[in-house]
């Protein structure tokens, strides 16, 4: 892919923010305010530049968002053949999931986390975001406060101001945190109303992985605290040091896990997920599903079925070996570290953003940085976007081919003077 079609990247209406209050009518006098809350969930959290590339002539490198270039194990064409003869791929399935799938994925954790994984500890949803943001919505009540491993997912942050819940960030990773470290830095902002935490390992955006040791103390903390555990382990499939440490085995009555066919198996469109944890939970959070989404894609479910078997699990392995490749050689030409994990670098950049940097700004932030970006056609992730880190940048390094990506890569490496 050597250009994309830029009316996708550039919709103005990806920028637009509700503002409480504001409402574009001649009527607006009449009519009530917008709840305050949406305020502060922004519908784009990547980047407000993309309309600068309106006119832009050269090849994009769209390293913002995270995605694969890699075509799929199982294809949509596929989908008539796959289907079972209770269920056709037009038709809804229960809003727990289709049960071949849900047998499917039972056997599946089963086996990769060495226990009994039963069908009631199972959900199906449409996209890890819509099972984590309907999760959130189960655990917490209005106010209550989630603790979020920071840097995060971002719209783990907007799931939970979305419910009226609060996030509070813990700045935990590419801290060099030793467990006694970790562990004082979460005493330090928990408080009476911290109903739980949030770990996402492979983590998006740094690509640091944590160990069975570090992730036992997290666990055993939460414990303490009468904490539930949300456990984000989209990226468990492609862990490039050791092998993933899977979360709920180490307390199960604690711990909900997510894992997502959009990034272990490239089927990002199909919009599958899976939630697994106590039984009364995903029970609390299939009557959140079933009055905002209802079922996840039937389609989805039938391709995330054939997915999880030996056919899924060779393209992930293949996928793994090229993600590390690429990931390996954009930190290297960014002199960072290589990437443990995940599909993603963070950069820190506070050097050429700072005081006396060649992108110094007012704000003391990377918003120059990244217009200079956008203007050679590289779209790369705020670090504000993923907690208190204004002087960083979040690159996918699997958002398009190989060659694409590090060309990409070279642009910044020249704008940085690295």
């Amino acid at each position: 892919m050597s250009t994309l079609d830029k009316a996708s990247l550039t919709n103005p209406q990806d920028d637009v923010k509700v503002q409480a209050g504001q409402v574009p009518s001649i009527l607006s006098g009449q009519v009530p305010s917008l709840p305050a809350r949406l305020g502060k969930v922004g519908r784009s959290v990547y980047s407000q530049l993309l309309h600068r590339l309106a006119h832009y002539q050269g090849e994009i490198y769209p390293l913002h968002v995270g995605d694969t270039y890699l075509s799929p194990a199982v294809s949509m064409s596929e989908v008539e053949s796959l289907e079972h003869a209770d269920c056709l791929a037009h038709r809804y399935t229960p809003v727990r999931g289709h049960q071949a799938l849900l047998t499917q994925v039972a056997k599946w954790l089963s086996e990769r986390q060495g226990m009994t994984v039963h069908e009631n500890e199972i959900l199906i949803t449409g996209g890890g975001t819509a099972g984590l943001s309907a999760l959130v919505g189960a655990l917490l009540a209005p106010d209550d406060e989630l603790l979020l491993l920071a840097p995060y997912w971002p719209l783990m942050a907007g799931a939970t101001r979305l419910h009226g819940a609060a996030p509070v960030a813990v700045p935990f990773f590419q801290e060099g945190l030793s467990i006694e470290q970790g562990i004082e830095r979460l005493n330090q902002h928990l408080s009476p109303k911290t109903k739980a935490l949030y770990i996402n390992t492979p983590n998006n955006p740094t690509g640091e992985v944590l160990d069975k040791a570090y992730l036992q103390a997290l666990v055993t903390w939460a414990s303490q605290h009468g904490l539930w555990v949300i456990s984000d382990e989209v990226y468990d499939l492609f862990c490039y040091q050791g092998e993933h440490q899977y979360t709920r085995p180490l307390d199960p009555q604690r711990v909900i896990s997510a894992f997502s066919m959009s990034k272990a198996f490239g089927m990002a469109g199909y919009r599958c997920a899976i939630l697994q944890g106590p039984p009364e939970v995903l029970s609390a959070t299939e009557r959140v599903l079933t009055n905002a989404l209802y079922s996840a894609a039937t389609p989805g479910q039938l391709v995330a079925h054939e997915a999880l078997s030996e056919r899924g699990l060779a393209w992930a392995e293949q996928a793994s070996v090229a993600y590390q490749a690429v990931g390996q050689e954009a930190a290297k030409r960014l002199q960072v570290p290589a990437p443990q994990g995940s599909t993603f670098l963070f950069i820190d950049v506070s050097t050429e953003v700072g005081k006396g940097g060649r992108f110094e700004s007012e704000s003391g932030g990377v918003d120059r940085l990244l217009e200079a970006c956008v203007d050679r056609g590289l779209l790369l992730a705020p670090g504000s976007a993923f907690g208190p880190y204004p002087q960083h940048l979040r690159l996918c390094f699997t958002a398009a081919e190989p060659e694409v990506v590090l060309r990409g890569v070279d642009i910044l490496v020249e704008l940085l003077g690295r």
